[in-house]
C-alpha cells in the first residue's frame, strides 16, 4: 500500500513514510496518495465511464493549511507544516487515479467533458483535522477526523442513486504533523475501499437494468 509523501527533496527514501528536513525554516510539504484498493467484485463484465465533478472542501480547510482543533468551536493551523496542495485537489487526484485502476471502470472524465457517461461522482470533504483531546490532566490524546459526504448519478437522468457520509476518526501514533498525516492516510485509504465497493455495486445494477426487455404489447 502506497502512503503519504513528504515533499520539498528531490530525494527517494524506501517504503513507508519519509520525513524530510527542514530547510531554511521552511514548512514541511505532505500529501496524501492513492491507495491500491484490491478489485471489487461486480456482477458484470461490462466496463462504465464515471465522470468525475470536481470535489470541493469546505471554506475552513480549502486551503494548503493544516488544521488542527481544541474543541467543537476552535480551529487553527500548524505553523510549520503543509498539505502540498488544498485538500479538495489531492482527493481529486486521489478519486480519479483509484477509480480508473477499476475492472468495472473503462475511463474517469472530469467535470464538464463532453463525454457520455454511465454514472457520476461528487464529493465534498467537510471535515479534515487533527483533534486535540485531552485524555487526562497531564497527558494528551490526538485523533484525525474525515468527514466526507459524496453522492453517486446515473449521469443520463441526473437521478441520485446514491448517497453517503463517511465520518471517521483514527487515533494517533504520535500528536504532531507526521501522526496527522499517518492518521489521515489511512482514513482516505478507507474512504476510496467504501468508494469502489459502491460504484462496482452500482455498475453491476446499470448493466442488469440494461438487461431487461420490456414486455410485447
Amino acid at each position: 500500500m502506497k502512503h503519504f509523501l513528504v515533499t520539498g527533496l528531490m530525494v527517494a527514501l524506501g517504503s513507508g513514510c519519509t520525513v524530510f528536513p527542514e530547510r531554511n525554516g521552511e514548512p514541511q510539504q505532505w500529501r496524501l496518495l492513492a491507495p491500491e484498493v484490491s478489485d471489487a467484485p461486480t456482477e458484470t463484465a461490462e466496463r462504465v465511464i464515471v465522470r468525475l465533478v470536481e470535489t470541493r472542501a469546505a471554506s475552513a480547510i480549502d486551503r494548503r493549511d493544516m488544521a488542527y482543533s481544541r474543541g467543537r468551536q476552535s480551529l487553527a493551523y500548524y505553523r510549520d507544516s503543509r498539505w502540498a496542495s488544498p485538500p479538495g485537489v489531492m482527493l481529486n487526484e486521489i478519486i480519479d487515479e483509484t477509480l480508473s485502476t477499476q475492472p468495472w471502470v473503462r475511463t474517469v472524465v472530469r467535470g464538464g467533458a463532453r463525454v457520455p457517461a454511465e454514472l457520476s461522482l461528487y464529493c465534498e470533504i467537510q471535515r479534515l483535522e487533527h483533534l486535540l483531546e485531552p485524555a487526562s490532566e497531564d497527558v494528551r490524546e490526538g485523533k484525525v477526523r474525515l468527514k466526507v459526504a459524496c453522492s453517486w448519478y446515473r449521469a443520463a437522468e441526473r437521478q441520485l442513486v446514491e448517497a453517503t457520509v463517511f465520518d471517521e476518526t483514527t487515533e494517533l501514533d504520535a500528536d504532531n504533523a507526521e501522526g496527522y498525516a499517518t492518521g489521515a492516510q489511512r482514513l482516505v485509504d478507507d474512504l476510496m475501499s467504501r468508494l469502489v465497493e459502491q460504484g462496482a455495486r452500482l455498475a453491476g445494477q446499470l448493466a442488469a437494468d440494461a438487461e431487461v426487455v420490456p414486455a410485447a404489447d
